[in-house]
């Protein structure tokens, strides 16, 4: 019987594997770009940015 934590890893793996392949996917669309854009746009005027 397989231990319960090589169940894990093997979740924990090919969920890293998922994860990357669509950063790949999506990277060409200049996704994270935008992302990073729009939170900084975001933070900058947010209120909460002064009290920081």
């Amino acid at each position: 019987m397989i231990s319960l934590s090589v169940w894990a890893w093997m979740f924990l793996f090919g969920h890293l594997v998922w994860a990357t392949r669509f950063m790949f996917l999506i990277s060409w669309r200049g996704y994270w770009q935008e992302l990073i854009e729009t939170l900084t746009w975001a933070h900058e005027r947010t209120p909460l940015a002064n009290l920081i």
